[in-house]
């Protein structure tokens, strides 16, 4: 299957995955997914990370707008799905429109 023919729900769930794979890799942190209904839930070191995803270069990797997508959240994790392997944004909760990428590899951001 390919990443253009998931439903949001199902690329959501795959976000979530790839950005825990990441974090693990990338850190000791703990790492825990949980499932929120259709949702899931990640916390990198105790702190809450909201995921968002794009699946082309023609769409932007933030969130849609409102304060409710980043409620609670310590930070967001961009997931680019749009190249050949996945880049992680890891920025902070209240980030600017457009100035995602200017946050590659901060998952120092969970630390302490």
């Amino acid at each position: 299957m390919e990443i253009s023919e998931l439903s949001t729900d199902r690329l959501h769930e795959f976000a979530v995955y790839l950005a825990a794979a990441e974090a693990a890799r990338e850190t000791s942190y703990r790492i825990k997914i949980e499932e929120e209904g259709r949702r899931f839930r990640l916390e990198i070191n105790g702190k809450l990370a909201r995921v968002f995803a794009r699946r082309t270069a023609q769409e932007r990797p933030m969130r849609r707008g409102t304060q409710q997508d980043a409620d609670g959240a310590h930070a967001l994790v961009f997931v680019d799905l749009s190249f050949g392997a996945p880049a992680f944004y890891v920025t902070p909760a209240d980030v600017e429109r457009g100035d995602v990428e200017q946050y590659p590899g901060g998952w120092d951001r969970f630390a302490g």
